[in-house]
């Protein structure tokens, strides 16, 4: 099984796993997602900030709960973004790796995060 997107060499790391991750929540500008509402900051081609890790900027972000999501949306680079689309994340959709309330999700080619939405809400 393949990837969504081009990953960098070791990515996903090896402490990433498969077993979903039920809801996750992802800032979107409108109200109807698309694809690439889920693109990476790498597939987006934008500039890796100095010290970033590149496989991590080759991820999807989401968010673990709606909390984080109003935490994270008060950052400047997040307040073009009204919308929050909360999607279920099954097992073998892609790697995952959860870090306090923040997640990375690489995507497997089979997967279609627009498909993935149950619900879309402004906030």
């Amino acid at each position: 099984m393949g990837f969504k997107e081009k990953l960098p060499e070791n990515c996903p790391p090896p402490n990433s796993h498969t077993k979903g991750c039920g809801e996750a929540y992802r800032l979107i500008p409108n109200d109807k997602p698309i694809f690439d509402d889920f693109a990476s900051y790498g597939a987006k081609n934008v500039p890796l900030p100095d010290g970033m890790d590149l496989c991590r900027w080759s991820s999807c972000s989401l968010y673990a709960d709606m909390a984080t999501v109003q935490k994270k949306r008060k950052l400047p680079k997040l307040r073009g973004y009204p919308f929050v689309a909360k999607l279920k994340i099954a097992a073998s959709s892609g790697h995952i790796l959860e870090k306090s309330k923040h997640i990375d999700f690489w995507m497997f080619d089979t997967f279609d995060p627009v498909a993935a939405v149950v619900a879309v809400e402004c906030l």
